[in-house]
């Protein structure tokens, strides 16, 4: 049995994939991506990373517009579930983080 990756291979690999799905095109790389959440499920030999990242453009708030703020950043929350011994993504899912 191969050696678990740790989390910062973990959240490298998930960095990665979320790059290749969805910062490809003319848009070019994700925005301001952060690790969310982490975590490890010993009994599944699997790594839990939720990632965060702004969409490209900004999403019109109205009713913000008496407070200076007339645009909000829209966030996009996906948790990679990455096998620790492969160290390949093996599911993806969104994340709910109303």
């Amino acid at each position: 049995m191969a050696e678990p990756i740790n989390v910062k291979r973990a959240v490298e690999i998930a960095t990665e994939f979320a790059e290749q799905i969805y910062g490809s095109g003319e848009e070019g790389a994700l925005e301001a991506v952060q690790v969310e959440e982490v975590e490890y499920l010993d009994e599944q030999g699997k790594w839990l990373i939720t990632l965060g990242w702004n969409e490209k453009g900004y999403k019109e708030i109205p009713s913000a517009e008496m407070a200076g703020i007339r645009f909000k950043a829209v966030r996009t929350y996906r948790v990679f579930h990455i096998d620790a011994e492969k160290g390949e993504v093996v599911k993806m899912e969104a994340a709910d983080k109303s």
